[in-house]
Order: structure tokens, then sequence, then C-alpha cells
């Protein structure tokens, strides 16, 4: 009888802890980064959607061949683009539609939207011809007029 009590009182006391460890995850995870975390083959935000449909054909183009084709200067030129998307970037090349850059790592629905009105504004920064800084620029060598003193 002894036993039984035993054994009952083990399994008691061993049976809810086994069920709260298969309850919990090992890991919890919070709110921001089960969001951060979204498969990539999510459908795009119904904002991304509406805002890929305000650009013309043109200026799509002109956002696609910046993206495909551009270098690290012209990429790092395109509004919330710095140098860890723009590597991200160029390894997800070539990007076939401009709804395809929401599955690039780091670029998010804010990105996007920054992207797409620069391309509305024509990308100002990509097509402006830079213009040499001070230091670039070549001095003119002036002669000098002092007077030798006797």
């Amino acid at each position: 009888m002894k036993t039984i009590l035993t054994l009952l009182l083990f399994l008691g006391l061993a049976f809810p802890m086994s069920a709260a460890e298969k309850k919990s995850p090992a890991k919890k995870k919070t709110p921001a980064a089960e969001k951060k975390e979204a498969p990539a083959d999510d459908k795009p935000s119904a904002k991304s959607e509406a805002a890929a449909k305000t650009l013309t054909a043109a200026q799509k183009t002109k956002l696609m061949k910046v993206i495909n084709e551009g270098d690290d200067k012209s990429l790092i030129a395109l509004p919330g683009i710095g140098e860890t998307r723009a590597a991200a970037i160029k390894k997800a090349r070539p990007v076939g539609d401009v709804l395809d850059l929401l599955k690039i790592e780091g670029i998010g629905d804010e990105t996007f939207s920054d992207l797409v009105k620069y391309a509305k504004a024509g990308m100002p920064e990509a097509t402006k011809k830079e213009e040499p800084s001070e230091d670039a620029k070549p001095k003119s060598k002036s002669k000098s007029t002092k007077k030798k003193s006797s």
C-alpha cells in the first residue's frame, strides 16, 4: 500500500510538470519580434499595393533600373537605403516587380512608401548632376604682385 501511494504521489507531481513544459515555449517572443519574422512570401499590405499602383510605367521602370543595375552610390542615394540595405538589394537581384522590394530584408512598408514617393518625384538626386565642390574646382594661378624691396 505504501508503494502504491508513493507511486501515485510521484505521478501526481510529475504529470503536471510535464504538461506545463509542453505548453510553455522554450523562448518567448515579443510581439515586435513576431512581426519581424513574417514569412517572405506573405502578401504585401494593402497600403503598399495601393502605393505601387500610383506609379506610372516610366516611374516603375526607372526605379527598377536603379534597383537592378545601380551601383552602391546610386542605391544609397535612395531614401531609407544605407549600406546594409544596399547590400541586401544587390543580393536579391534581379528584382522582378516593385512589390518584390518588400521581400528584401530590411525593406518594410515605410521604406517602400518612401521609395515610391521618391520615384514619383522623378528621382531628383539620381538624375541631378553633381556640381564639383570648392576643393575640387581648379584654382586659378595668380601672379604675385609683391614689389621687391631694395
